[in-house]
């Protein structure tokens, strides 16, 4: 088990468009949330579906292009890491919760910078490898 790595893919639906931020230092950074079904089996035999929320976040180019061509609803595949986020809050509880910086993604909608048009193209967008800070 010499080979444990920090490794996570997602296949989802955006629950909102994504937030795309200038930090400080200039460089920009998206925030997105995806909603993931699970699919079971009951012992009665029904499928049942469980969806569960997942927080993201990506960084320079791959920010700008989720931002750009991606809107709610839109379907992504994203390999990320599980970075943790813990902080204590002005009452002094501590507070944890994990966050997924993307490594690799890909979109399945291609929409074009004006979100108001509706125009979906079937184009597949990928962007592989960006900048992480």
């Amino acid at each position: 088990m010499n080979n444990i790595t920090n490794d996570c893919r997602f296949l989802g639906r955006l629950v909102s468009d994504p937030n795309l931020i200038k930090t400080k230092n200039d460089v920009d950074l998206v925030t997105f949330t995806l909603a993931i079904p699970e699919y079971r089996k009951e012992r009665t035999g029904e499928k049942k579906r469980n969806v569960s929320y997942f927080d993201f976040e990506a960084w320079d180019t791959g920010a700008t292009t989720i931002a750009k061509y991606s809107r709610k609803g839109d379907e992504i595949f994203v390999h990320a890491s599980a970075r943790p986020n813990n902080w204590t809050d002005k009452a002094g509880r501590k507070n944890y919760q994990v966050k997924f910086r993307v490594k690799e993604f890909k979109l399945f909608n291609y929409h074009s910078d004006d979100k108001e048009t509706g125009d979906t193209q079937e184009e597949e967008v990928t962007q592989e490898e960006f900048n992480t800070v």
